[in-house]
């Protein structure tokens, strides 16, 4: 008894140990599930003395320091090798010039806080807590829950506009957010890894929960009634047939998404938007034309950071209104970080493609629907970045790097699996 006594009592302080270094992990998980949930929150607002902040920012802090916490406790350092750490130092420091030449600085310090250093410490965050299946489980259900909440309400809310005869199409009602357009830029990303669940899914549940939250999003974003976005999920359709191996499936695929473009196409309220295509046209061509003329005059440091409005303002026709960015990715990357930004944002997102659809053929399991998903991201961002800004808001930037975390982990994953091979 006594011998087996002591041995209890050298083996209680272990577990109780190993028990209290699993909370903070567990924590830092789920806080950081909690933010990928709830990204539209940063409309949510106040100061703290004379320094604003956010609901979105706050969540990010609590996460920074749960993960602090973790590694102290594991007393280890981040996981922070990734093939993007060149190119992210040099986006930090294009960014500290943008905040130099911007026309206001103080203003310019906000969004390069909340944009680049959050979001980024988010993506590093992400790739060291996401280890294992269970652990991706809980960010992605967690995190497809916040945007079927945001999905629902752009549905409610466009329902009482039709109800109560106040339905504007050129201002869709947009629901937490200043325009519908936005909205879509936000729900697009998770349709892909909805999309990429349904498709290839590693449990047979994931098909059901995924296909719900797919028919969900999509609804969601047809009523936004963003032709960005319509084009922009167009593209997706030809990538998702091009994706399907099987003969038979690929036909069924292309039956069912002419299905379900037939019906869009019918519905009135898309067909009117489709047809209003010319003024649309003419201001886009006019704000790149005052984009270009304004960054040729400053190609190396361009507007600064928040900077594109007072920049452009000499070559803005006195009746258009005024735009904060020039409503096209790339455009604006070079107009708030200069050159060396865009080069930089250019070799990370890119980079993100490329890797993703080499590994694409070689993944299995969860990670084959999670990098999907990140691919189909990305092709939705090209192509909606080509007419808007999917990147340069306060939820969109981190939506962004938690998209780059996903697959940084997918690709890992793989090569992983492949050297065990």
């Amino acid at each position: 008894m006594s011998m087996t006594g002591a041995a209890d009592e050298r083996i209680r302080p272990d577990v109780t140990q190993v028990v209290t270094w699993h909370w903070p992990r567990r924590f830092t998980l789920w806080s950081l599930a909690t933010t990928a949930a709830c990204l539209p929150l940063y409309v949510v607002r106040w100061r703290i003395g004379p320094l604003p902040t956010t609901l979105l920012e706050v969540l990010i802090l609590v996460t920074a320091a749960a993960w602090l916490v973790t590694l102290w406790t594991e007393k280890r350092l981040p996981a922070a090798r990734t093939p993007y750490t060149i190119p992210i130092v040099l986006l930090l420091i294009a960014g500290v010039i943008g905040i130099v030449v911007a026309p206001d600085p103080i203003r310019a310090l906000g969004i390069y806080r909340a944009y680049f250093i959050e979001a980024i410490a988010i993506f590093y965050i992400a790739i060291d807590v996401l280890r294992t299946r269970d652990d991706l489980r809980v960010l992605l259900l967690v995190a497809a829950a916040g945007s079927c909440v945001m999905a629902a309400g752009q549905i409610v809310l466009f329902a009482i506009a039709v109800q109560q005869h106040t339905l504007q199409l050129g201002d869709a009602p947009s629901f937490l957010n200043t325009s519908a357009n936005a909205v879509a830029m936000y729900l697009e990303p998770p349709l892909a890894f909805a999309l990429g669940f349904t498709l290839f899914p590693s449990r047979p549940r994931e098909r059901w929960i995924a296909g719900a939250v797919l028919s969900l999003l999509l609804v969601a974003i047809v009523l936004t009634l963003s032709r960005a976005s319509y084009l922009a999920l167009a593209v997706l359709a030809v990538v998702l047939v091009l994706s399907v191996q099987s003969a038979r499936w690929r036909l069924r695929a292309i039956g069912a998404l002419a299905l379900v473009g037939l019906v869009m196409v019918e519905i009135p309220f898309v067909n009117h938007r489709l047809l209003d295509l010319a003024h649309s046209v003419t201001n886009r061509e006019s704000l790149y034309h005052q984009a270009l003329q304004m960054l040729a005059q400053r190609p190396l440091f361009g507007a600064g950071i928040s900077g594109f409005a007072t920049r452009v303002a000499p070559f803005r026709p006195s009746s258009q209104s005024v735009h904060i960015y020039p409503h096209d990715i790339w455009l604006t990357t070079w107009s708030e970080l200069g050159l060396v930004g865009l080069i930089a944002f250019a070799l990370i997102f890119f980079g993100l493609l490329w890797r993703g659809l080499r590994a694409l053929p070689r993944t299995d399991d969860i990670y084959r629907p999670l990098l999907w998903g990140t691919v189909g991201a990305l092709v939705l961002y090209t192509v909606h970045g080509l007419f808007d800004s999917p990147y340069w808001k306060n939820d969109l930037s981190v939506e962004f790097w938690l998209l780059a975390a996903l697959q940084v982990i997918a690709v890992r994953s793989t090569a992983s699996r492949a050297r065990a091979g």
